[in-house]
């Protein structure tokens, strides 16, 4: 097609769009750029000959192989097109904002030329968002089209695809995976780079070239205790990713601790900082994403950068090198911190920017508090230091927790089968050699497993790049080369060198794996060297972090880390929900003892990393067992329990909300329950989810079926209604859905039947998805990983009213409401005799 139309359609002194040059020809770039003109769509481009072929694709791109996404063919764009990101002014063709949605590269499976005169082209996309195997097939033209090339963009079935609903998948990949923004972000932002020039401003202008140049940053050692001394202060070691800020002329850069240029993935940062005082600047500081309790959290903030969440990022300025071409670096730190005091005194950067405050007494209790609040630790710096790049002892990091980088040599596949892998094989460099460290298997989401595993097969290799890995790992390993860094938190290095109970915490991609060694820590003799005048400890206070001792039980069940305090913004500990299941074993475990279930699990707490999990890990955990069924002829080691003693062996392992499926481990084919969930639209009338489920009990009343009521401990209800293992799950899943859809026929502006999120505006989804084979509902009585830590409870029908609270029950008032409450709503649900009749079914065509 070429450029020519491309240029014809644009005025280059009006818009900030490249202008329409051929590139190089041998590129293979993917990107996607969403764009709001006249109407939303995805910009859907692959580089071929020297351009860029593009689609607009109406309704954006679907993982799930069964929709077929219409792609109007439009003109070549230039390759330079694939930085774009901004605004096109009103008028201009295309008006509308623009975001970098996706980019990587692409494969064609066959030869791309025949491909695309053919109308079936068919290739492979190795994107931040996108991936797997793809075709676009051209459809017949017809009247109807005015002359434009319509095709399909259809996902091939394969480990990329997912059968999530695409509209809702796509509301949460709603940032820039360059910048970060949102589209109105985009769209306001003033500063941005890309902006459309105004129709004053010459289309070719200079930037003015910086003369600040990065530095490389002074590194803490890694100590086992506190150094003593008035020489020292102390400040908090921040979860997040070292960053340097260049300020010139109202001009910021961000660079990573090892130079690289990231200013485009922390925005809105630079934007903020350049209201900063100053001519220039050079700042050192910590980049972090705050969770809602207030803590930095490393995973929030890696999701953030890679487009799965939408945390605001901070950044901490703990040091000032230079300041208006004046080189500081041989001042005291005290003199420097001074200075950079100053620069935010009156100020507040809009929230995002922030003075490090350092502390100078009471350093062991500050510790004690930073780790009950599961924060990373100190960092303890000589206060008459000057500032020298490299790893020095005046400065020393104490940590909370055992946690480094490591190499990524190999992975090993999931023997559920699931996407992704099933675990990592790490190690470190030691005199030039990979020396193999250990397995990390849990802390990933679906996500993050599904885009480390795209990672890693770029860079597949045969050969072994371990020097000592033993025998027993290298069997079902997959090699790759050891480019990639993680992080991974650990419990301790074993005797042979490996990691025990290492947990995933994200990617690091501002360290290159050579430089990645063994922490060795200094030892308290060693930390007394680096004390200047040393004095006597004062007695410090210890603060009230912790309600049990180091070592304890709950009904025999070992619990490590008891205090550790596992919803942020209070004092709920470990123990403390261990103590609350076992409070409620007896009205628990009716409903899940027997049962294939699945769980969230919140290893470090609601802050920290939680994720889905129904099977058991390579590690056994006491009276959890494996349920024995197949799914799909394929045994996948599905978690149950049986007794007390199973249910607080989960909350040791860091269970935190417990889902069972909808029939006994010893009939997995058949189910015993029957499930609505009345799912509201954040905009829905409560008055309408509590009608709602009135209508669903009537509804069973019809078909002589009593019901049962539950809150989630979010912002919906249960219906459950209990019934004979004798139909199997295709029958039992058309029947609800047949309520479904028959409930949003009868009342289509209160209730839908489609997930759909865009069709559910202002409507409750009354949700029959969960009466299907694996699929789950969480449990009576389980507390939920959300902040406040609520909990999903039985409630007698006569409890329903718009006064009712779905989320008011709490780990916290519950065992005093289950001393009030006089009978127990569900007490008949497991003696109930009650049958779906097949006569119904057949009446419904479901038999």
């Amino acid at each position: 097609m070429g450029l020519d139309l491309y240029n014809q359609k644009r005025d280059f002194a009006k818009t900030a769009e490249p202008e329409g040059k051929p590139g190089r020809k041998g590129g293979n770039r993917f990107l996607i750029q969403k764009h709001d003109a006249t109407r939303l769509h995805y910009d859907f481009r692959l580089e071929l000959d020297g351009v860029l072929k593009s689609w607009a694709v109406t309704r954006g791109p679907s993982l799930n192989p069964q929709d077929k996404r219409l792609a109007v063919e439009v003109e070549d764009h230039p390759v330079a097109y694939g930085t774009f990101e901004g605004t096109i002014p009103k008028g201009q063709y295309g008006g509308g904002t623009v975001m970098m949605w996706d980019e990587g590269t692409w494969e064609p499976l066959d030869d791309p030329h025949k491909g695309l005169k053919a109308g079936n082209l068919k290739f492979r996309v190795h994107g931040k968002r996108l991936g797997g195997e793809w075709a676009l097939v051209r459809m017949k033209p017809r009247p109807q089209d005015g002359g434009r090339a319509n095709w399909l963009l259809i996902k091939h079935d394969d480990a990329a695809a997912r059968e999530d609903a695409a509209e809702a998948w796509l509301e949460t990949q709603a940032t820039s995976i360059t910048t970060g923004r949102r589209m109105e972000e985009i769209a306001a932002n003033t500063h941005s780079e890309w902006r459309s020039r105004p129709r004053d401003t010459p289309p070719n202008r200079q930037k003015i070239k910086s003369t600040l140049e990065f530095i490389e940053p002074e590194l803490a050692t890694l100590a086992l205790s506190l150094p003593r001394g008035k020489n020292w202060v102390h400040e908090i070691k921040f979860d997040g990713y070292r960053t340097q800020a260049l300020i010139e002329n109202g001009e910021v850069r961000f660079l990573t601790r090892t130079g690289l240029e990231w200013t485009h993935r922390f925005r809105p940062l630079p934007d903020y900082l350049a209201q900063m005082r100053v001519t220039s600047a050079i700042l050192d500081g910590e980049i972090v994403a705050v969770d809602e309790g207030g803590r930095a959290d490393f995973k929030s903030l890696q999701a953030t950068l890679s487009g799965e969440a939408d945390v605001p990022l901070q950044y901490y300025v703990f040091d000032i090198l230079h300041r208006d071409g004046e080189d500081l670096r041989g001042l005291p730190l005290m003199e420097r911190k001074a200075q950079l005091q100053k620069l935010f005194k009156g100020r507040d950067f809009g929230g995002r920017i922030h003075y490090s405050e350092h502390f100078t007494e009471d350093a062991a209790d500050l510790k004690d508090r930073l780790c009950a609040l599961d924060q990373e630790g100190l960092i303890c710096k000589r206060a008459d230091a000057p500032y020298r790049s490299g790893r020095h002892r005046a400065w020393l990091k104490v940590k909370c927790h055992k946690r480094q980088e490591f190499v990524i040599g190999g992975f090993t596949l999931s023997k559920a089968g699931r996407q992704g892998m099933g675990a990592l094989l790490i190690g470190y460099y030691q005199e030039g050699r990979l020396t193999y460290a250990g397995k990390v298997g849990t802390g990933f989401t679906q996500d993050s497993a599904i885009d480390l595993r795209r990672r890693l097969d770029l860079i597949a290799q045969k050969d072994n790049p371990f020097s000592d890995i033993p025998a027993e790992f290298k069997r079902g390993a997959h090699w790759v080369e050891p480019h990639l860094v993680v992080e991974v938190q650990f419990g301790e290095w074993t005797s042979d060198g490996r990691l025990r109970h290492p947990s995933f915490q994200g990617l690091r991609e501002d360290k290159p794996a050579q430089d990645i060694h063994r922490d060795r820590p200094l030892r308290p003799t060693e930390v007394r060297k680096t004390e200047d005048e040393p004095t006597a400890r004062k007695p410090r206070r210890r603060a009230p972090v912790s309600k049990t001792s180091a070592k304890d039980e709950v009904d025999g069940v070992a619990i490590s880390s008891p205090g550790r305090v596992v919803f942020p913004g209070s004092d709920i500990t470990k123990k403390d929900v261990a103590e609350y299941y076992l409070s409620v074993a007896q009205q628990i475990l009716p409903h899940i003892a027997g049962r294939p279930i699945s769980m969230i699990r919140c290893p470090e707490g609601i802050g920290g990393q939680c994720f889905f999990q129904r099977h058991l890990t390579q590690a056994a955990v006491p009276h959890v067992k494996d349920t024995g069924i197949q799914v799909n002829g394929r045994e996948d080691d599905f978690v149950m329990i049986e007794d007390e003693r199973g249910l607080i062996s989960l909350t040791q392992w860091g269970v935190m909300e417990i889902h069972p499926w909808g029939c006994l481990a010893a009939t997995p084919d058949r189910p015993d329950r029957l499930i609505f969930d009345l799912d509201p639209d954040p905009e829905a009338n409560w008055a309408d989810v509590v009608a709602g489920a009135a209508e669903v009990r009537e509804r069973m009343a019809e078909f002589e079926l009593q019901s049962f009521l539950k809150t989630t401990g979010g912002k919906g209800l249960h219906i459950v209604i209990p019934i004979q293992p004798e139909h199997d799950w295709d029958a039992i899943k058309a029947f609800t859905r047949a309520v479904a859809e028959s409930m949003a026929h009868d009342s289509p502006q209160r209730f839908v039947a489609q997930a759909s999120k865009a069709k559910r505006k202002g409507r409750i989804f009354v949700d029959y998805l969960r009466n299907d084979h694996t699929a789950t509902a969480v449990a009576p009585y389980a507390v939920r990983a959300r902040p406040g830590a609520p909990v999903a409870m039985p409630v007698a029908w006569g409890a329903l009213s718009p006064d009712l609270d779905p989320a008011g029950f709490t780990l916290e008032n519950t065992p005093a409401h289950l001393k009030r409450r006089k009978a127990d709503p569900w007490a008949d649900m497991t003696t109930l005799n009650q049958r779906l009749s097949g006569h119904i079914l057949k009446a419904l065509n479901i038999l």
